[in-house]
């Protein structure tokens, strides 16, 4: 579905930036990028926040704010991303867009279920296959992804940073994985750098 967007109000966000409460109240559409959302607890607990799902390009965000969820939702992107906010004048409008919010969210939910399953290698695969294909406009067999934070990858993965770089030098030495820029090779941080994934179908 095509939503009425106004590219000129267009946001961006850096990665491990959190949108503000004037921001999340409003509905927007990710033109790039990822975004975390969170649940928080209530202020009463000391629980952390909760992984629930990532918005991917196409998504929508903002939609259980207007509906009046009583959740608490932080959205934070986790790549750099680009959201356009989304003007709903008329009701049919309002329904399409609740409609294909509905759709998103509950694909997202099982994507976000997979992520926790199986062997850390097998997780990590599967969110670089996400955020790669998210971002294509064709398929192909060799696809340009951005690496989250180490810290966003155990959480949303549910395993440690230790345990996600294990799996991503792996990737790496069985040439899956390649830094997009080898003059910066002799860094050690992979997160939030433009990687190149080397025949996607072998991280099916």
């Amino acid at each position: 579905m095509n939503f009425p967007i106004c590219n000129h109000t267009a946001i961006f966000l850096a990665a491990r930036t959190e949108m503000t409460e004037q921001q999340a109240a409003k509905l927007w559409c990710v033109k790039s990028g990822a975004i975390r959302i969170d649940t928080l607890a209530p202020e009463a607990t000391t629980a952390k926040p909760s992984f629930l799902r990532l918005a991917l390009k196409g998504d929508l965000l903002g939609v259980e704010r207007l509906a009046a969820v009583p959740d608490q939702l932080r959205l934070t992107a986790i790549t750099p991303s680009c959201l356009s906010p989304v003007n709903l004048a008329e009701e049919q409008q309002w329904q399409q867009c609740v409609l294909q919010a509905l759709l998103s969210a509950h694909q997202r939910h099982r994507e976000a279920i997979a992520l926790r399953c199986g062997t850390v290698e097998e997780r990590v695969r599967r969110l670089l296959q996400l955020l790669a294909d998210a971002e294509q406009d064709q398929a192909g067999t060799d696809l340009a992804c951005t690496l989250p934070s180490l810290g966003n990858m155990a959480d949303i993965l549910l395993s440690t940073r230790e345990t996600i770089c294990r799996a991503l030098t792996h990737l790496r030495d069985t040439h899956l994985l390649e830094d997009q820029n080898p003059s910066h090779m002799k860094r050690r941080r992979l997160e939030n750098r433009s990687h190149l994934i080397r025949n996607i179908q072998a991280l099916q």
